[in-house]
């Protein structure tokens, strides 16, 4: 397990390395800025504990706090180390973002003290925040197939829509998986289910990790939405998938089952009027490419 990383800012040099060296000693791993310019630079997600001098040139504490903050998403602790002791010195300190403080001379074991509670406290605060992201994951990934969920897709179109430009594309694959219900009937649901997971997995090895949203739409029925990708390009991921699936073969009770999809593919038209009016024409235009697949013999896809 590595050091917790303490930042400590502070533009007197004797100070400076007085308390970096108690906090070494100790078992720190320490990163030191002279002035605030500099701990603006060090204040990234990473700082566990941060001793920040309230007066600094360059930038004062108040501003070196709120940069912490914003960079550790509230997870980073700040001490501000201060000389004024006075009431209302300290309650402007916890007021401006700090979690606790330190007056001069600074007093080693009370530093350490609060350093290490500061070090429990922000452990605390970054599991809860990585126990919540989880959670969050979860709600948004669809149970049975791993995709994004539609909650998650309803939010992320039109997101893309706003985002999308004549020089950034967007197009949109809508997918349904072909005779699905016969498939139910005759093998059972859980090689159904079975089949559209492993569908949803070629939808999410051809699709780009981080870039595209593959999700699961509803039923038997997945998409893809596809940023910075020309309908051409679209209908290339598309065919990848369809010829992935064709050549599926899913163990069942009776022997292999296999399985065609269906796609269409759509391409935003300079959205007019608002993100979520142009992300429903989008679906709309890409249901109706769909219907021309099914409608044109299964198997295949139609842009």
């Amino acid at each position: 397990m590595e050091p917790t990383r303490v930042l400590v800012a502070e533009d007197d040099g004797a100070s400076r390395t007085i308390i970096a060296r108690v906090l070494e000693r100790n078992g720190y791993r320490v990163v030191t800025a002279a002035d605030g310019r500099r701990a603006l630079a060090l204040a990234g997600p990473d700082v566990e504990v941060a001793l920040i001098d309230w007066m600094m040139p360059g930038a004062d504490g108040v501003a070196v706090c709120r940069r912490i903050k914003e960079a550790t998403a509230g997870s980073g602790y700040v001490i501000m180390v201060t000389a004024r002791a006075g009431k209302a010195d300290i309650v402007h300190a916890l007021e401006s973002g700090a979690d606790d403080y330190l007056t001069k001379p600074i007093d080693h074991d009370e530093l350490l003290a609060r350093v290490r509670a500061g070090e429990r406290i922000a452990g605390r605060e970054r599991e809860l925040a990585s126990a919540w992201r989880e959670a969050r994951d979860e709600a948004e990934r669809d149970a049975l197939t791993g995709l994004f969920s539609r909650r998650h897709f309803d939010r992320a179109l039109p997101a893309a829509v706003a985002e999308a430009s004549p020089s950034r594309p967007l197009s949109l694959l809508l997918a349904d998986l072909d005779h699905f219900k016969r498939i139910n009937d005759l093998h059972g649901h859980r090689v159904g289910d079975q089949v559209l997971r492993e569908a949803a997995g070629v939808v999410e090895a051809v699709t780009r990790r981080g870039v595209d949203v593959p999700a699961r739409y509803g039923g038997e029925e997945l998409a893809v939405i596809a940023p910075h990708t020309t309908a051409s390009a679209a209908c290339e991921i598309a065919e990848r998938v369809r010829a992935r699936v064709a050549a599926l073969r899913i163990p069942a009770r009776d022997g292999l089952v296999s399985v065609t999809v269906s796609i269409g593919v759509a391409q935003l038209r300079g959205p007019a009027g608002s993100a979520h009016a142009a992300a429903a024409q989008l679906i709309e235009e890409a249901d109706m490419r769909l219907y021309q697949a099914k409608h044109a013999g299964r198997n295949r896809v139609a842009a």
